[in-house]
């Protein structure tokens, strides 16, 4: 029996060279900002808090000049006292923005699986057309991939529970060596299994289901009842692919990691020289100087983020062609690039 799980990878390579060869600007750059997206989403931390005040390298006093931060100008007190409440206050605004900008993230990244495909079936991308076409479908898909993970941690959560009271008889206040051995060697593999079904129903979602969705206008359970019969009538198939898909996730990985390490240092270089001579020149950190520097610290961040969209193009467009193929050849049914695929095998 032909695996085409197998066979599929050197059809994806030459489909990934039909699909982005010759290069074509517009196509690259708009598929560099939908492959930032469906890559696991988007999170940078621009570094902040840079000093204002004046440097003395030489020691004794240095004359305070205009713009330099002077301590004299500080106020004697606080304008509020810093109690246990306000910080806890802080630290709850700070987690509530951080879920709703993953949520945020989580849904333009379901919406973005879409466009993705929708790029590769009409071999044409048109970001902002294909966004506001399926951004109903990639809720549905935004709320089935996070339906999936909070099941998940119930799942771990219950056992944990279940664990705590069998093992301690409820939460312990000086549990022993053995126990909380005991514990572990319970927790560990549950979680462990339980993060590989998450992410492999999660996976097989993303690979199979939403081409489906996308093809015949279904929700996320019905293409899952519609995809079902296939996985089920070859099972080997799908499990070779996934063997496959995890080798070749790792290898892109890897691949990513080389590319944007060198990118990353061949970038900084410049920027490190511009940030040596702004300071050099400047004699000292001044308000000014921190201005410049947190500039430059943006816009290398920028160019690093823009790097890595460009590099995932190829790598991204491989593995998602890949699944594609993978998914025609066992239905035909669902078949969502069938010019490109009859291209590369003519």
């Amino acid at each position: 029996m032909t695996l085409y799980a197998v066979d599929d990878i050197g059809d994806a390579i030459e489909a990934t060279k039909e699909y982005l060869l010759p290069v074509d600007r517009s196509r690259w750059l708009r598929l560099a900002l939908v492959v930032l997206f469906v890559g696991g989403g988007l999170g940078m931390q621009f570094p902040a808090n840079f000093g204002t005040g004046s440097v003395d390298f030489g020691g004794g006093d240095a004359p305070a000049t205009e713009g330099d931060f002077d301590p004299s100008t500080l106020p004697s007190e606080l304008p509020g006292p810093i109690t246990a409440e306000n910080v806890w206050l802080l630290v709850g605004a700070l987690v509530a923005v951080a879920i709703l900008l993953s949520l945020l993230l989580g849904f333009i990244g379901a919406v973005m699986e879409f466009v993705f495909v929708e790029s590769l079936h009409r071999d044409a991308v048109h970001v902002r057309r294909y966004f506001g076409r399926y951004w109903r479908s990639g809720l549905r898909l935004f709320g089935f991939r996070l339906g999936v993970s909070v099941l998940g941690l119930l799942v771990v959560a219950l056992v944990g529970a279940a664990v705590a009271l069998a093992a301690f008889g409820g939460i312990p206040t000086d549990p022993g060596a053995a126990q909380i051995v005991g514990a572990i060697v319970v927790l560990v593999p549950v979680m462990l299994i339980t993060f590989a079904l998450v992410s492999l129903v999660n996976g097989l979602t993303t690979a199979f289901v939403v081409p489906i969705m996308l093809a015949e206008d279904r929700s996320v359970i019905d293409s899952w009842r519609r995809f079902w019969p296939t996985l089920r009538g070859q099972l080997k198939q799908y499990g070779v692919y996934v063997l496959m898909a995890f080798i070749l996730t790792i290898a892109v990985g890897i691949l990513t990691a080389t590319a944007m390490g060198a990118g990353a240092i061949a970038l900084a270089i410049p920027f490190l020289i511009v940030g040596g001579i702004v300071v050099a020149v400047s004699g000292h950190l001044s308000l000014a100087v921190g201005v410049a520097l947190a500039a430059l610290v943006v816009l290398y961040v920028l160019l690093v983020v823009a790097l890595l969209a460009l590099i995932q193009v190829p790598l991204q467009t491989f593995l998602r062609l890949y699944s594609l193929l993978v998914l025609g050849d066992s239905n035909e049914a669902f078949d969502v690039i069938g010019d490109l695929r009859a291209d590369i095998r003519d």
